[in-house]
C-alpha cells in the first residue's frame, strides 16, 4: 500500500504557476505573514543578502502591471494577471552583502565571492522565490512568477525607492485563478530529469 503523502508533498504536487487572475473582494490576512517566512532561507555564509518588498496597494499593483508590460500580454489574448493580483512580492538581491560577508576574517580561506562559479545570491533568491510561492498556495490563492528581464526596471526602482545597487529577481504574484480563461500551453517533450548514480539521457 502506497504511503500517504505529507502536507508538504501534497502542496508541492498540486502547486502550479498561474498567470491569469480574476478580481476579488475577498481578503487574505495570511498574506501579511509571507514576507518574513519567504526570506527564512539558508544564505551563503549567512550573508542575508536576499530582501523582499510586499505590495498590496491596488494603485501600486496597477503601476507595476504597467511597468511589467501587461498590456502586451493582453493583446496576445492572455487574461489579466499582474493587475488582478491580491499581492505582489518583489524578491531583491543585495550582492554587496555577499561580498562584505566573504571579506570577513572567518571567510578569508574561502573562495572569494567574486570568483564563484555559481553566484550563490541567485541560488538563495530562487530558494526565497519557492518559499514565497508555496506560502501563497497555502493561503488558498494561486502563485505566479515574472522575471525582471521584460520590465521597466528603472521605473520600478524609482516607484518603490529601491537603491540602484539592488537587483530585482522578479515578481511573485498572488491571486485568484481565472478558470474561465485558460490558454492552451504548448506541450514540451518528455525527457529524463531524475537520475540515479549517473547521468542518463
Amino acid at each position: 500500500m502506497e504511503s500517504e503523502k505529507t502536507y508538504l508533498q501534497n502542496l508541492i504536487l498540486n502547486r502550479k504557476v498561474v498567470r491569469n487572475y480574476v478580481e476579488s473582494d475577498k481578503t487574505f490576512p495570511a498574506l501579511k505573514e509571507i514576507p518574513k517566512l519567504t526570506i527564512k532561507i539558508p544564505t551563503a555564509g549567512f550573508s542575508r543578502g536576499i530582501e523582499i518588498i510586499s505590495i498590496t496597494s491596488k494603485t501600486n499593483i496597477n503601476k507595476l502591471a504597467y511597468f511589467a508590460n501587461e498590456e502586451s500580454y493582453l493583446k496576445k489574448g492572455f487574461g489579466k494577471w499582474i493587475s488582478n493580483s491580491k499581492a505582489i512580492f518583489l524578491i531583491l538581491i543585495n550582492q554587496e552583502a555577499y561580498h562584505e560577508r566573504y571579506e570577513k576574517m572567518d571567510k578569508q580561506n574561502e573562495t572569494n565571492s567574486t570568483s564563484w562559479s555559481v553566484p550563490y545570491w541567485y541560488v538563495d533568491a530562487g530558494a526565497a522565490m519557492m518559499n514565497c510561492m508555496l506560502l501563497i498556495d497555502e493561503t488558498g490563492l494561486k502563485s505566479g512568477f515574472l522575471g525582471s528581464h521584460n520590465m521597466a526596471i528603472s521605473e520600478i526602482k524609482s516607484l518603490l525607492k529601491i537603491p540602484e545597487n539592488i537587483e530585482i529577481l522578479g515578481f511573485v504574484t498572488a491571486g485568484v485563478e481565472d478558470t474561465t480563461n485558460r490558454n492552451n500551453k504548448q506541450k514540451t517533450s518528455q525527457k529524463k530529469l531524475i537520475h540515479e548514480e549517473i547521468y542518463e539521457k
